[in-house]
């Protein structure tokens, strides 16, 4: 996977001019306005059940298959007792409510009763609350309505632990509401009244614009409210992976550009049908992140969420998504109008990534000279150094590498062409996915792309430019057959063996063979097995199997007549927090245990074939050094990182070259076990050039074999079309094949021993 190592380099902010994150019309103005709710009378309690967990999932889905207003309203449902429900029908009595009915009985008695107005004012404020209003003649129809229940007494204590046991509710609203005695019809259509004393919960914010029910007329009867108190929590659920929250109040985050001149907004979405939840806002951010990493663009690091509301009444709850965390100063933004209507912007809160606030860096802008030194540049391409029996020895062994990305384990971001002639790009945005889509012709499919995605010549390239080592990326589905997954178990280890044989026996490469998922999920990302798929972790189940992928990893090393010529690669960017990931903090370390007793499992099911088989551990962004601790000093093994630029904050192309060296001189510092850059590319975050490609290619194989044991470019073949900062494709800076076809690419004897650091 193209993930990255962030620069250090620190630098000052500096910012450009504002520019507001409009609301988008061409979404909200199709939300529908919410209908009124009405309070029934027929029960004495209905409370409205939340699923914060379903509602939160909707919205990955969604997210992930390009929707921006979610529905969120199958995540909730209505609960009544049974043992309170009341008979409607004309004249029908009713139960007697647990308030005092005034005299005479007319509506504006009951207004103008001074009980109701005194326990209004009398009623105490809730630990936790705040309240929004005193001693109104008129309930609220505000966002997100959960129920209700009457109550025996005008009890505001009573109302709030109720509101407090259910989920999604942040407010109530306490009231006496002059009811009929009868169901009012024909024969009774002013029936005498009783006062039913009810609390209302809210999924939002009360307020006196929202308190805008003064009753109703039912037949001739006027039902009226007295003594209305509201009463709002002082806190918020908090979000998973979230910072606590800052309240912006009835502003919304107008963010400026970075202090790279770049806008850090990645997008909007509009939750109806629930309560106001930040949990789902940041689980939209999340399904963000997981959509841009596939596609190599900023992560999201922070969101603003809030309240919107069209002509004073709320009718969803607005997401903003960023790529940095922005201080409330920005909070400015107050609404805007459109076709008639007014918008307006209330209960707005930000939350920042625990694991990674987003901080804009500016690039370094070091001075860059090529060394004349008569030191001669590591060859890669001579025989390398081995142990007894031919097995490698990973700390002498420099490999000159290609992954064979996208082939054997499918990623739309590097065969969109192919992927959207088989299926809709957007509904079909990982290899489960597109399997689902194609049902029993999903086989047959991949199969067929398998064949044509490369071939025989394409290892005849990589090895004229002296490529010595493929790693070889693959699902588990290669090897086990997972009951419930939807990823495709059929030939493609006969696909493989056809390659590696050739890779092998014409050449004498080394091969990685690598698990890129895992049963259950390693990442959240599509090439862990699916887009928010995590449930390796944790689950013990999904490790067995993924031991029975890897112990038929090692039957196929055995069976291939080649056992030397490989290392096994049993785990891939792991990560138990995706806010983080990309970060150290993507992996916690509950993580890290689970992942290392994972690995030790792996290191004593391959000593049981041969312990001469290397063993890589990808360090999951935590640093080589991270890892020694976990793992005994015999134990033979590699440490693989992942070095990209296309994420790093501030990375310039004319400014990575310098970055590099100086990278690779902090990762041989982790001297317990040998290193190896797994994965790196050419692509930076700005100003793309592709006349700086053969410098950045040529510094980055030069480093990796100065200081490590080498490294293995991502990818051999891609045919990304997505555009790239400056110029050219994805394509362009990712395909190692068309590199070489460019003359970009050339065999290091090309250089005369240059040394580039």
């Amino acid at each position: 996977m193209r993930s990255f190592i962030l620069l250090s380099a620190a630098a000052a902010l500096t910012l450009a001019s504002p520019v507001p994150q409009e609301l988008d019309f061409s979404l909200i103005d199709t939300v529908e306005t919410p209908s009124n709710v009405t309070v029934p009378t027929n029960t004495d309690e209905l409370i409205v059940s939340y699923d914060s967990d379903a509602a939160a999932a909707a919205v990955q889905t969604s997210v992930l298959t390009g929707q921006t207003e979610i529905d969120i309203s199958n995540s909730t449902t209505n609960s009544t007792s049974s043992s309170t429900l009341r008979r409607r029908g004309t004249c029908a009595v009713q139960a007697s409510g647990s308030g005092p009915v005034p005299s005479p009985d007319t509506a504006s008695s009951f207004l103008s009763y001074s009980a109701f107005a005194s326990a209004a004012s009398a009623a105490a404020t809730p630990s936790g609350y705040t309240q929004a209003f005193k001693n109104l003649n008129a309930s609220n129809n505000a966002y997100g309505y959960l129920g209700f229940t009457n109550l025996a007494s005008y009890d505001s204590e009573k109302c709030a632990s109720k509101c407090n046991a259910i989920s999604g509710c942040a407010s109530f609203n306490l009231y006496f509401e002059r009811d009929p005695s009868k169901d009012p019809g024909t024969g009774c259509e002013d029936p005498s009244s009783t006062t039913n004393i009810k609390c209302v919960f809210w999924g939002g914010p009360l307020t006196t614009a929202n308190a805008n029910n003064a009753g109703q007329y039912r037949s001739k009867f006027q039902v009226v409210i007295a003594g209305s108190n509201g009463y709002v929590n002082n806190t918020i659920e908090p979000a998973d992976g979230f910072t606590s929250p800052s309240y912006y109040g009835n502003t919304a985050i107008d963010a400026p550009n970075d202090c790279n001149d770049k806008s850090t907004f990645l997008g909007s979405q509009v939750f109806t049908g629930g309560p106001f939840d930040a949990n789902l806002c940041a689980a939209a951010c999340n399904a963000q992140s997981a959509t841009n990493l596939k596609a190599n663009k900023p992560t999201c690091k922070f969101f603003n969420t809030y309240i919107l509301s069209r002509n004073n009444v709320a009718i969803g709850q607005y997401c903003n998504l960023y790529s940095q965390t922005w201080a409330s100063s920005y909070a400015t933004y107050k609404g805007s109008n459109s076709g008639g209507n007014k918008y307006t912007v209330s209960y707005s809160y930000g939350f920042s990534s625990s694991a990674d606030a987003g901080t804009c860096k500016k690039p370094t802008t070091s001075t860059w000279v090529i060394s004349s030194a008569t030191a001669t540049a590591s060859s890669t391409a001579t025989a390398q150094p081995t142990t007894s029996g031919g097995f490698i020895n990973w700390k002498t062994f420099q490999a000159n590498g290609a992954n064979l990305g996208g082939w054997l384990e499918k990623e739309q971001t590097h065969d969109p062409i192919w992927w959207a002639s088989v299926a809709n790009l957007s509904t079909t945005p990982d290899e489960w996915t597109l399997c689902q889509t194609l049902g029993d012709q999903c086989g047959p499919t991949l199969e067929a792309r398998y064949a044509s995605f490369l071939n025989h010549s394409t290892i005849d390239q990589l090895a004229s430019v002296g490529v010595n080592t493929l790693r070889i990326p693959t699902t588990y589905a290669a090897w086990v057959n997972v009951p419930g997954s939807a990823l495709y178990h059929g030939n493609q280890q006969q696909y493989l063996k056809a390659i590696t044989d050739y890779a092998i026996n014409t050449y004498g490469m080394h091969i990685i063979v690598g698990l890129h998922s895992l049963p259950g999920g390693v990442n959240n990302l599509d090439i862990g097995e699916a887009l928010m798929h995590d449930d390796f972790f944790y689950n013990t189940t999904n490790l067995n199997y993924a031991y029975e992928a890897v112990d038929a990893i090692l039957d196929f090393i055995k069976a291939s007549g080649n056992m030397t010529s490989w290392t096994i690669g049993p785990i891939n960017e792991a990560s138990d927090n995706l806010p983080g990931f990309g970060t150290s903090a993507g992996l916690t370390d509950k993580g890290a245990q689970w992942v290392a007793d994972y690995i030790n499992g792996v290191v004593s099911r391959t000593a049981k074939v041969d312990s001469r088989i290397p063993v890589m551990v990808q360090d999951c962004f935590k640093g080589a050094s991270f890892w020694e601790p976990y793992f005994d000093a015999s134990a033979n093994l590699v440490i693989d990182s992942h070095v990209y630029y296309f994420a790093a904050a501030g990375t310039y192309s004319q400014y990575v070259a310098p970055a590099v060296c100086g990278q690779a001189s902090s990762i041989s510092l982790a001297t317990k076990f040998p290193n190896f850059i797994g994965e790196w590319a050419l692509q930076v975050m700005f100003n793309n050039n592709l006349s700086d490609r053969q410098l950045i290619f040529n510094t980055q194989r030069y480093a990796w074999s100065k200081y490590v044991s080498g490294g293995s470019f991502w990818t051999a073949v891609s045919y990304s079309t997505a555009l790239v900062d400056g110029q050219g494709t994805q394509r362009d800076y990712w395909s190692y094949i068309d590199l070489i076809n460019e003359g970009v690419i050339k065999p290091e004897s090309a250089f005369n021993g240059t040394a580039f650091c």
